[in-house]
């Protein structure tokens, strides 16, 4: 899960940049928001993380993984979202350490 969480964090990282200027963020309450990418897309949080400023940033999919979702709630309330996308893939957790 943490592994998930890291992959998505630098992949908003790396997406930033590249976002057109004049697109205006998708924000919301954090609730409706959930609500609503549950009811079109059956999506719901897998990971999440809290940033140094003290928002919290969520990585939702769906179950068959077929879509997914990044959504940041700034520390004032409103939710955004950053990133979504399709074809969702898990990565094997690989073992680490001497033992491995």
């Amino acid at each position: 899960m943490k592994r998930a969480f890291g992959i998505a964090f630098a992949a908003v990282l790396f997406l930033l940049p590249s976002l057109p200027t004049f697109a205006n963020p998708v924000c919301g309450d954090r609730s409706k928001v959930i609500d609503s990418l549950n009811a079109k897309y059956s999506e719901e949080p897998v990971a999440v993380g809290v940033t140094s400023n003290g928002g919290v940033i969520e990585v939702l999919k769906a179950p068959d993984g077929q879509t997914w979702t990044i959504l940041f709630t700034y520390p004032s309330g409103p939710s955004c979202l950053v990133a979504s996308g399709e074809a969702w893939q898990e990565l094997e957790a690989k073992l680490k350490g001497p033992g491995a």
